[in-house]
């Protein structure tokens, strides 16, 4: 399954102004280049010219998986995620024995030292358990609050597709941070520590991703999204396990 990884609508928040809204940002995640589209209040993100498409709808909640390889495609409901999330990070808090030394309690619940300069746009955050210097650039306009909502979607969703990896959701917090400051992430480094920064530990996982914010969609990248839609409106509808299956059948051949 494709991880969605770039670094929620609370209801309402689609104005006339916002809907009118578009843009482009080119993502490179792990070495994996991914486009994401916002058009007419919904967003598009897609792996390569024909790889696995995700549309969410901000207004209804719905995330939808097409898989032009599959000719399939899926839904999932964003707020059943973000329901799950909240469950596990209640029962994490009210448990007497949930083990507080381990790094799915802080991922459910992660906690940073900050460090930002504003001049340079450095963001520096840092915990036991993963740190992050991120590059920033102002970014204050409407397109500013759908995307950072987008963003915390795409966590829940990274963490529904991926359940074993609650890494995902230490970028709720990173999210918070650059909604808070207004800013947008051209560059994202990670260190990650799965057992702490105990001793001279070294980080278990280093990754880097870079984003490239476009204001105006070309003509070329309206015809994708319409490709999509084609897709959407073609493509037959399977419920997520067999989505899934299928998906991991492919992958194996």
């Amino acid at each position: 399954m494709i991880r969605w990884i770039l670094a929620g609508f609370a209801g309402g928040l689609l104005s006339l102004t916002a809907i009118a809204t578009e843009f482009r940002i080119d993502n490179t995640v792990y070495g994996v280049k991914s486009t994401a589209f916002l058009l007419s209040g919904k967003f598009y993100s897609m792996i390569g010219d024909n790889g696995e498409t995700v549309e969410f709808d901000a207004e209804t909640r719905t995330f939808t998986l097409i898989s032009p390889a599959l000719r399939l495609q899926t839904q999932i409901d964003a707020d059943e995620i973000r329901k799950r999330v909240a469950q596990h990070r209640q029962f994490l808090s009210s448990t007497p024995n949930a083990p507080p030394d381990t790094f799915s309690f802080f991922a459910f619940n992660p906690k940073f030292e900050l460090e930002f300069d504003a001049a340079s746009g450095m963001l520096a955050l840092q915990s036991n358990w993963i740190d992050y210097e991120i590059k920033t650039i102002p970014f204050a306009d409407p397109a500013a609050a759908m995307y950072h909502d987008f963003c915390d979607w795409v966590c829940y969703l990274n963490f529904r597709l991926n359940p074993r990896s609650s890494q995902m959701l230490t970028r709720l917090e990173v999210n918070r941070l650059l909604r808070e400051k207004q800013r947008f992430a051209v560059s994202v480094s990670e260190s990650v520590y799965a057992s702490g920064k105990q001793g001279r530990a070294k980080p278990t996982l280093r990754a880097s991703s870079t984003h490239d914010l476009v204001r105006r969609l070309s003509d070329a990248d309206r015809k994708r999204i319409e490709q999509a839609q084609e897709f959407k409106r073609t493509f037959p509808q399977v419920p997520f396990v067999d989505y899934q299956k299928r998906f991991a059948e492919k992958l194996e051949k």
